[in-house]
């Protein structure tokens, strides 16, 4: 007896080019920083390492070949670090590799039975009207249905298995995808023809829960038909756990103010090398306009622009948005110097994240925090930090990737944050005093209910909305933080959307909130943060269902980030002109650093004074508004 099981799949299919090439071993890199303070001679090489004469002549013939080291002329047969090799090695960055790239076409099958994965050419696959052909004949079809979910098919998922299949060896690895020839199909299935109980064109890496389905359906008498199972696979879970990472901080990197932050966007676009991204939440063409002339710089040098936005807060203010993003695609097509070096995505990514991301001589940086970079006046107290930390800078690109790869590996805004992830994970790691890593999602929740708990002196949240979900969201916590003796727990906002909350905003007295005191500033800042004991939350929450919201939190034991002794100030860009925005801060020295605040910063009543952790208490959450929970 001879009975068909068709088994749903999904179908992937696309264009990869694949890098080929050995890096560098240990080995090479010892015997070129052995060079790199004085030649050396073979025999030396040899007496020093222990290792065999052929493998250091195999080390240094590879070394030459790369430029990176030269015969020393005038000292008979010795080598010595090339002016290149010696700038390589002495930076601290991992020697380049020069992999060949091929391409090919990569297909494989995802099962939906247990959520395995096989390339196409090792399964059967057949369409609907195929499978009718087959029962027309005579054939015995058992059609499987799957319920109880599925397997992931997002763009991180795919790509590492698309990584599994295309890559054949140690020396080999995805390097590019061509997304216009990526492609999804979720009506075919796999075949497996049972002959007298033993199944044919079944995969041989093929588990157990797949093999058990198969032998249970051929086990089932004759005419039954389509038959149901649960799905055995594992189920799709996002990390939302933040990993703060060692890295350094100075007072350049946290910038505050307005006109700061229009300094920082302009310098970044002076110092982008190939590439920027920007997602900011509004866009405004004007405001666009307005800034033209630096981004049209910017391509002229051959910088690729991509622009991402996220405002879902309602239909009318998707449509607001959609609107100006389809103003600035014409200006950009109105362009010579922009056109088809300024890309505008004209679908929303749902999420509020208020970044720029982009590469440079020295490597990639990014500037993360509550600045609407494409829509802002740059008139508000705004409130970003510059990321320099490789380590750091890798988790943001999967952030990214995570977050505009809807369209799986079709995307390739996805796949290059994918790839640029990858590499910066090879880079040397950061060290300081300071820690830093990204927050996501329920990680806003987690780190604000963290900090209640864990305030010693001061608990303080800045937002600019406070609406209905503002008492579980951050209101609870700091009545938390506010009932232990010696604390000061501060709420500031602008706006307040309820009635519940007026009573707060008329008596902003610490009884009216539980010991929690909410005070209403005025003019609006776009600013959202939330101090608490040593560590920072920076950057913007706004609930978004399936859609990241991309944070950035800071922590450190005693972190110094004045530049004069005590003094305490914030920064605009690296290297430029900067003002003090804060008064009374505590000094790194144990003194008070007294500074006249400019009129973007926050009013000298709601500072501690009793706070000798202030400023090592900062943050940025995002708006406690209509239908959001802070995160």
């Amino acid at each position: 007896m001879s009975v068909l099981i068709a088994i749903p799949v999904f179908r992937i299919s696309c264009g990869v080019g694949i890098d080929k090439g050995r890096g560098w071993s240990a080995i090479e890199e010892i015997v070129l920083w052995s060079m790199t303070r004085q030649s050396r001679t073979i025999g030396t090489l040899v007496l020093e390492t222990g290792l065999p004469r052929q493998i250091i002549v195999a080390a240094i013939a590879r070394l030459m070949r790369f430029r990176l080291v030269e015969v020393a002329v005038g000292e008979g047969a010795a080598f010595r670090a090339s002016e290149y090799g010696f700038k390589t090695i002495s930076g601290g960055n991992p020697l380049p590799v020069f992999p060949k790239r091929y391409t090919k076409r990569v297909g494989f099958v995802i099962e939906c039975v247990s959520g395995e994965f096989y390339p196409s050419r090792d399964v059967t696959i057949m369409p609907p009207y195929k499978l009718d052909i087959e029962r027309t004949n005579g054939a015995e079809i058992r059609k499987v249905g799957v319920e109880g979910g599925g397997p992931s098919m997002s763009h991180e998922a795919n790509l590492r298995r698309l990584s599994d299949i295309a890559a054949r060896g140690w020396n080999e690895e995805v390097g590019a995808i061509d997304s216009r020839t990526a492609d999804v199909r979720d009506d075919e299935f796999m075949i497996v023809r049972v002959v007298d109980g033993l199944p044919r064109g079944l995969p041989e890496t093929a588990g157990a829960s797949l093999r058990h389905v198969v032998a249970e359906a051929a086990a089932l008498p004759p005419g039954t038909g389509d038959i149901r199972v649960g799905y055995a696979g594992p189920s799709e879970e996002i990390d939302t756990d933040t990993i703060l990472r060692p890295c350094a901080l100075e007072s350049a990197d946290l910038v505050i103010g307005g006109a700061e932050h229009r300094r920082l966007f302009l310098n970044l676009l002076t110092k982008a090398q190939r590439r920027v991204i920007i997602h900011s939440t509004f866009l405004d063409a004007k405001r666009f306009e307005g800034l033209m002339e630096p981004i049209r710089a910017a391509c002229q040098r051959g910088v690729s622009f991509e622009l991402l936005w996220g405002a879902e807060r309602d239909e009318e203010t998707e449509q607001r948005s959609a609107k100006a993003a389809a103003a600035i695609a014409r200006m950009v097509r109105e362009d010579p110097a922009m056109r088809g070096r300024f890309h505008v995505h004209m679908r929303s990514t749902g999420s509020h994240a208020k970044l720029v991301f982009l590469d440079t001589e020295h490597g990639w940086l990014a500037a993360v925090g509550s600045c609407n970079w494409l829509s802002s006046p740059f008139q508000a107290v705004e409130l970003s930090i510059v990321l320099r930390d490789n380590a750091v800078l890798a988790d943001m690109a999967l952030a990214l990737q995570r977050l505009v790869g809807r369209r799986g590996l079709a995307d390739s805004i996805a796949t290059e944050m994918a790839m640029t992830a990858r590499d910066l994970r090879r880079m040397p790691p950061g060290a300081g005093p300071a820690r830093m890593g990204i927050v996501v999602g329920e990680g806003h929740d987690q780190m604000i209910r963290a900090a209640s708990g864990a305030a010693t002196k001061l608990f303080f949240v800045g937002c600019h909305k406070l609406g209905s979900t503002a008492r579980p969201g951050a209101l609870l916590q700091g009545q938390v933080a506010a009932a232990r003796p010696g604390l000061g727990a501060t709420i500031l906002y602008t706006q307040s959307l309820y009635p519940a909350f007026r009573t707060a905003e008329a008596s902003p007295c610490p009884s009216a909130s539980g010991g929690c005191r909410c005070q209403r500033r005025q003019p609006d800042p776009d600013q959202n943060d939330t101090p608490a004991r040593e560590d920072y939350c920076v950057g913007r929450r706004q609930h978004r269902r399936h859609q990241p919201q991309l944070g950035l939190g800071v922590g450190g034991p005693r972190l110094s980030l004045g530049r004069n002794g005590g003094s305490h100030s914030c920064a605009g860009h690296r290297g430029g002109d900067y003002d003090p925005v804060a008064t009374d801060f505590p000094g790194a020295d144990g003194g008070t650093a007294r500074h006249r605040p400019p009129r973007s910063g926050l009013p000298r009543s709601l500072i501690p004074q009793n706070s000798g952790r202030a400023v090592r208490a900062l943050g940025l959450s995002s708006d406690i508004a209509k239908g959001s929970r802070l995160r």
